[in-house]
């Protein structure tokens, strides 16, 4: 979830190449930045909280440049679900750029929705069910040319204090994750990175793909295969117009806990749904946007998608597909960074559902 001040980590460096060396008081960029935290989803409702931002650029050995900016990230916050969230994030870049760190530390108490796996199941039958977590990921990316990097990514996770409806699906249909347990899995990632801009391209794509195991072998209680692969593609139409798109493949094998089940919708893809209203092994989506400016800070998006969960191929049918189209304002927060807080509304098959975030949907 995108909180405040998401997805600087890799702005491009174009401009911080000179002719001239730097002046001695150019010769390091970093800051502290506190800000507070607001933002709505429907699994949330309103959010509000804190954040401390630290960031640098570390400047090149050989020559007058700067890495892409490096990012640290704590955010605490509290729901009117009476969900709290406490998460410590990183992006950073080596010297020259040889390695990309990026991971996470956060604890989280949180109250989720569950309405059965598939295509099939029905508003009515939702339940909830609440869980604690404490989680890790880390990563360490090697730069391997072309903009791209390569590296093993660790992720942990322990969920505990699970805590069920009477009558739950997830316990009489004993679906993984329905009790506490521990997730740990070890995989590859490899991106590319060739947008001009990471907080709001205008140009260039972005490619990543991702592969995991998580089984018995590190500790873990869940035995399953993850696969990812995410391509974004940005075209400049001229006067901060952009049209750009995002295509997102997820597929899973095994005994996955409900936790981490491929789902339709949130604030990322498929806007017109909430993020856990349809669970399954595997997702597959795609979305076009529009994004121009109008005035002053302000600036407006449109957007339409297509998307579904499947266990198999062939369930995958135009009866179940979910679309999702609609609009959205854009406030610049940090113009010099085109930094943007988005509200959102989408319009799918059940109707509309409001998102307000800080930084684009891709």
């Amino acid at each position: 979830m995108l909180k405040s001040f998401p997805a600087l980590a890799q702005e491009q460096t174009v401009e911080n190449k000179t002719v001239d060396p730097p002046k001695p008081s150019m010769r390091s960029v970093k800051g502290l930045i506190p800000a507070p935290v607001i933002y709505y989803t429907p699994d949330t409702k309103f959010g509000i909280g804190a954040s401390l931002l630290g960031y640098f650029r570390l400047r090149s050995y050989t020559d007058t440049t700067y890495t892409r900016l490096s990012l640290a990230r704590l955010v605490v916050d509290y729901t009117l679900n009476k969900q709290t969230d406490q998460w410590l994030s990183w992006n950073i870049f080596t010297r020259e750029e040889r390695l990309m760190l990026r991971g996470e530390l956060r604890h989280r108490i949180y109250t989720d929705r569950f309405y059965g796996i598939g295509n099939d199941t029905r508003k009515e039958d939702r339940e909830l069910y609440d869980y604690d977590m404490i989680s890790a990921k880390i990563a360490v990316l090697k730069h391997v040319g072309f903009r791209s990097f390569l590296g093993p990514d660790l992720q942990f996770t322990e969920y505990y204090d699970v805590e069920l409806e009477e009558g739950s699906q997830l316990l009489s249909q004993q679906i993984p994750g329905y009790k506490k347990g521990r997730n740990v899995g070890l995989g590859a990632v490899f991106l590319i990175d060739h947008r001009n801009s990471t907080s709001y391209p205008s140009k260039g794509f972005y490619l990543e793909l991702s592969g995991y195991h998580f089984g018995k072998t590190f500790g873990s209680d869940f035995r399953y295969n993850n696969l990812n692969f995410e391509f974004n593609r940005y075209y400049g139409l001229g006067n901060d117009r952009v049209l750009a798109t995002n295509t997102m493949l997820r597929l899973n094998e095994g005994d996955v806990p409900v936790q981490r089940l491929a789902t339709a919708g949130g604030d990322k893809i498929l806007r017109g749904y909430a993020r856990n209203r349809f669970h399954d092994d595997h997702f597959v989506g795609s979305q076009v946007e529009y994004r121009f400016p109008l005035f002053w800070r302000l600036g407006a998006a449109a957007f339409a998608g297509v998307g579904d969960v499947f266990d198999k191929p062939k369930d995958v049918s135009f009866s179940t597909l979910k679309y999702s189209v609609g609009t959205g304002l854009r406030y610049a927060i940090r113009p010099d960074q085109k930094l943007n807080s988005r509200l959102d509304v989408g319009y799918g098959r059940e109707g509309i559902n409001i998102y307000l975030m800080i930084g684009e949907a891709f």
